[in-house]
């Protein structure tokens, strides 16, 4: 019988955690230092913001947080925001009405009625938000909870509202955790909510990876393969140097240099199989270039994408005069600066550009690569 195929270590699907979660390690500790407050019955003092660009590798941070949680013998629970367009289900995801049979029926608030719908058990608020509250509150103090909310800068005013304002309350009482990850437009989409969980959040910005990194993410995974796979030094640091640190890119890199590998019985990725690998890793570049592209031009940004690749020039950071200057440059010559900002807004939102949340001025392009693509391919 002959043997199945070897899973590639690069390509989604075999597994929600990549190989190695290289270049994470501060990100990491930060989340376990909160996790840390559920370990020991308490609610985290405040919750967790992680934001970057998309690529950069939230999600596999989330998964791997989903992962410590469930080991410790805590509850996580894991939504995106199209599972909850509403309140009510929310508050089904978040106090299944099927716990209505275990220990914590006595504590199902008198005021909630169940429904059936489409074949599912939901939660009648009826306005009575607080009984919810006072519900998760007993859940959370029976066994400690982490909410992860994946995608959120696409999450319902309303429910992030309520939401926010419900963690804050809920975690003065009981072990709770609330963990939101999205893009760099999360932080003014979380502006309009009217709660402090921003300003008082654990703000985790998640970028690209430094050189060393970079050249982690590839080398440790394909060195665990069965036969190990190594590199030459020289090959080692064009990969590095042509994926700029951008873990989507290393992805991409790593799925192409293993199928050349596999395909050849060879041992060690020299340059001769990087050139080998380099076409069908520019064909995957390529594509996600033009989805950009295609992306910021439904959303007008496409000239004020290009006039920002020019502003940029090659440099890592812009300060805010600078780029909001930029982009007045491009607009109406009655543009206001409220304008102005919301165009910034929607920039990074798409991820093309972001300040991480660190304090600092700086913002700095999402990807350097896809500037002078946009720059190249606009009208």
């Amino acid at each position: 019988m002959s043997e199945p195929p070897a899973a590639n270590p690069f390509v989604p699907g075999w597994g929600h955690v990549p190989p190695y979660l290289a270049g994470r390690a501060a990100e990491q500790r930060r989340l376990l230092d909160l996790l840390a407050y559920l370990h020991a019955g308490r609610g985290a003092p405040r919750g967790a913001i992680l934001s970057g660009p998309r690529g950069n590798g939230k999600t596999a941070l989330l998964h791997w947080l989903r992962h410590e949680i469930e080991a410790g013998d805590l509850d996580a629970v894991w939504l995106t925001p199209d599972e909850i367009p509403d309140l009510r289900r929310l508050a089904t995801c978040l106090a299944p009405p099927f716990r209505i049979s275990s220990p914590l029926s006595s504590l199902r608030p008198s005021t909630l009625s169940i429904s059936m719908g489409v074949g599912r058990l939901g939660w009648e608020l009826g306005g009575q938000g607080r009984s919810l509250i006072s519900w998760l509150t007993a859940r959370c103090t029976r066994r400690p909870l982490a909410l992860l909310l994946d995608e959120a800068h696409t999450l319902d005013r309303d429910v992030g509202q309520w939401l926010l304002n419900a963690s804050q309350t809920v975690s003065a009482e009981a072990p709770f955790l609330l963990v939101m990850a999205g893009t760099p437009g999360l932080q003014p989409h979380l502006n309009t909510m009217s709660a402090t969980f921003w300003s008082r959040g654990e703000k985790i910005g998640v970028g690209r990876l430094d050189d060393a990194a970079a050249a982690a993410a590839l080398v440790r995974p394909l060195a665990e393969q069965t036969p190990a796979i190594a590199f030459d030094g020289a090959a080692l640091a064009r990969v590095v140097e042509e994926s700029q640190g951008y873990p989507y890119f290393l992805q991409l890199w790593g799925a192409a240099l293993w199928t050349a590998a596999r395909s050849r019985g060879a041992a060690r990725i020299d340059e001769s199989l990087v050139a080998a690998a380099a076409a069908e890793f520019g064909r995957e570049r390529s594509s996600f270039y033009e989805d950009r592209r295609e992306e910021l031009e439904r959303h007008g940004l496409l000239a004020v994408a290009a006039g920002m690749a020019a502003v940029f020039g090659g440099r890592e950071t812009l300060r805010g005069g600078e780029l909001n200057a930029a982009i007045a440059d491009t607009l109406a010559a009655d543009r206001s600066t409220a304008q102005v900002l919301e165009c910034r807004d929607r920039l990074a939102t798409v991820g093309y550009v972001w300040k991480p949340p660190d304090g600092e001025d700086a913002w700095q392009p999402g990807i350097p690569s896809l500037m002078d693509y946009v720059a190249l391919h606009a009208p």
